[in-house]
């Protein structure tokens, strides 16, 4: 699969989430605290909510959606706390020196 570049580390603080856009898709690029980057969907299986809306809620592994407070674990997508039933697409992340890169 090709990997696209959607930002620089520098583009994210640690704790928080930027919307991107993954040919069609819309994904969500988290920086953990632990300096660590992964990709989901960025729309709430739910009720297609933003996950990165003002920054998202993330607490560590968790993201908590901004609309009805369903909850997902960014590294497997899983959903953690309902209203939400599906999981959240997961995309693999690479970075490369300073470059964040999503696998399509």
């Amino acid at each position: 699969m090709p990997k696209v570049k959607v930002a620089k580390k520098g583009d994210i603080a640690k704790g928080k989430v930027i919307p991107v856009k993954v040919g069609e898709n819309e994904v969500a690029i988290y920086h953990t605290q632990n300096d660590e980057f992964y990709a989901t969907s960025d729309i709430c299986t739910h009720e297609d909510c933003n996950m990165s809306h003002e920054g998202g809620k993330l607490d560590g592994y968790e993201i908590e959606c901004d609309c009805h407070g369903s909850k997902f674990d960014i590294r497997t997508g899983k959903v953690l706390l309902p209203p939400a039933v599906d999981d959240l697409k997961t995309y693999k992340v690479d970075v490369q020196g300073e470059d964040i890169l999503v696998e399509e």
